[in-house]
């Protein structure tokens, strides 16, 4: 049998073709995320800059309320400014802002912010988390046992141990304000915040009480004891 040589092609050959490989990849490939960082940093046209509230790096800013953007998922960001936009979600701040953003430009910022690195360590989430808290623990025997004589699950069951966020429709709630996490489960309850996927937010907010709003927003604030971003560890007061 005859043995078919083919021509060996020198290494420098294979480098200039990767180099041209590359060179050819769309030139718009990463303007999603560079229009997105743009908002967030600059604004446009009626649309003020996000870090103007919400930090340079998406941080948040806990002493006035506003919560960290940077790593929650993509879609919960956009499904919230598209609420507030249309109203489903009440907030006199975002609602004007959110209703002069394109349908482009939410999905652009809702990337970009979820692509940056998260304010919270979420790696000392566990070594800081007690699931089988005292029961007089209010805030931490809510988020992590829940009130099942009221139909109340615990926290952790959607967001994760120590509030850490699960995937893309069930945000990081460790180190967000408390006067934030207080205002949105009163919302909820109220009926001015849309209730979340198959309502379940609505639902446990109307079970709660004060005491135990009050207590769940206080506990997860302090989450984790280490945090990045020193403002976020401050919380919020009411």
């Amino acid at each position: 049998m005859q043995t078919i040589r083919y021509p060996r092609i020198p290494a420098s050959r294979w480098l200039a073709l990767a180099l041209l490989l590359i060179s050819a990849a769309p030139a718009g490939a990463n303007e999603p995320l560079e229009q997105g960082k743009a908002l967030a940093t600059s604004g446009s046209g009626g649309v003020l800059a996000c870090a103007t509230c919400h930090g340079s790096q998406g941080e948040g800013n806990a002493p006035a309320g506003f919560p960290f953007l940077a790593s929650q998922g993509a879609s919960y960001l956009a499904e919230q400014l598209e609420n507030l936009a249309s109203g489903k979600r009440a907030n006199p701040i975002m609602q004007p802002i959110a209703k002069a953003m394109t349908a482009a430009q939410i999905q652009a910022v809702s990337a970009y912010y979820a692509q940056l690195p998260a304010p919270v360590d979420k790696t000392k989430l566990g070594a800081h988390v007690d699931l089988y808290p005292a029961q007089e623990q209010l805030g931490a025997w809510i988020a992590n046992r829940g009130d099942w004589n009221n139909n109340i699950p615990a926290c952790i069951q959607c967001h994760g141990p120590g509030g850490a966020g699960v995937g893309e429709s069930f945000p990081a709630l460790a180190g967000l304000p408390a006067g934030y996490i207080r205002s949105q489960l009163q919302a909820w309850r109220d009926g001015t915040r849309d209730p979340g996927p198959l309502a379940l937010m609505g639902e446990i907010a109307k079970r709660m009480t004060d005491a135990q709003i009050n207590a769940t927003a206080d506990y997860f604030a302090t989450l984790p004891a280490s945090l990045n971003h020193p403002a976020v560890a401050q919380g919020s007061k009411p």
